[in-house]
């Protein structure tokens, strides 16, 4: 009993520890979406240094990158920490060894797009993997640390329906993310800067270049909430991925308006900052909403 109970602790401290992770991703995710707005990645365009040196002379912009850097290796080391304390016990080794190595290939292959941003001066191919990395791997640690913390699971086994609409909205959401992404390291926003219409209020200008972008992610965005409308709906009467659907119904909705703002207000670097914090807090609830939604209790077919 004492050997139970001493393993639990030890699965329960480690599973903060990785949710602890989780937020220090999101806090660098929304850092990167800093730089990427000030244009702060080309104030320092050698990498693994700054103009020949490791630590250069700061000003706001070279500041923003190295802190960025700074931050990156430091949750790379902590990473290790948490894997090797994870792995070293049999008691947490099994739940988590697959996912551990996913987050260990997913951090490699972080590292080395963050240098080729920087090295390709912020090509936009490299700014979308950069991201869609990112936000990955800020999802296997949450679902490390939900391994590990044992959240809530349904009482019975959710609706055919609800899964489906869990896994049409995980995966327009990606995409979403993805044309996100496509819109940021483009600035195409500012190629269509009003709302609802475009170009002296026109609906349709032109669906491409950058402007047919800006309208397809808005689009997309009008897709979305109808996606995650329609599983908070048929999902109202199952407590745990309803209370998650309408979470996350209302992440959507905030986006969209945070959206708006974003492009009336010509991309301000706060307002795009949050769009960036809100799409990953959007993903890692719509993570566990899906898991929920396909997740079966102990003793089910």
């Amino acid at each position: 009993m004492i050997n139970a109970s001493s393993d639990q602790k030890y699965t329960r401290r480690v599973g903060r520890l990785f949710l602890a992770l989780t937020g220090f991703t999101w806090i660098l995710i929304v850092l990167g979406a800093v730089v990427r707005a000030h244009g702060a990645g080309l104030a320092c365009p050698d990498w693994p240094y700054c103009f020949g040196s490791l630590l250069p002379r700061m000003d706001f912009r070279v500041l923003l990158e190295w802190g960025h850097r700074a931050v990156a290796g430091t949750l790379a080391m902590l990473f290790v920490v948490a894997s090797v304390m994870a792995l070293r016990r049999g008691a947490t080794r099994a739940a988590v060894k697959r996912k551990i190595l996913l987050g260990a290939l997913l951090l490699a292959l972080q590292i080395v797009l963050g240098g080729l941003t920087v090295l390709h001066l912020l090509a936009e191919w490299s700014v979308i993997a950069h991201l869609i990395t990112g936000n990955v791997f800020c999802l296997v640690l949450l679902l490390t640390a939900r391994s590990l913390l044992g959240f809530a699971e349904p009482p019975e086994p959710p609706s055919s329906r609800v899964r489906k609409f869990a896994l049409i909205a995980v995966h327009l959401l990606f995409i979403q993310i993805v044309l996100g992404g496509l819109v940021s390291s483009s600035y195409a926003g500012l190629a269509c800067p009003e709302w609802p219409t475009c170009d002296d209020g026109r609906w349709f200008p032109t669906l491409s270049g950058l402007v047919g972008l800006q309208i397809v992610h808005r689009l997309g965005a009008y897709t979305v909430a109808l996606a995650y409308l329609g599983l908070a709906l048929s999902a109202r009467r199952e407590p745990v991925v309803g209370n998650l659907a309408r979470v996350a119904l209302s992440l959507v909705f905030f986006q969209m308006l945070i959206g708006v703002v974003n492009v009336l207000w010509r991309l301000p670097v706060e307002v795009t900052a949050l769009h960036s914090a809100v799409a990953t807090g959007l993903l890692l609830v719509t993570a566990l909403l899906t898991r929920a939604s396909i997740a079966r209790p102990a003793g089910t077919a």
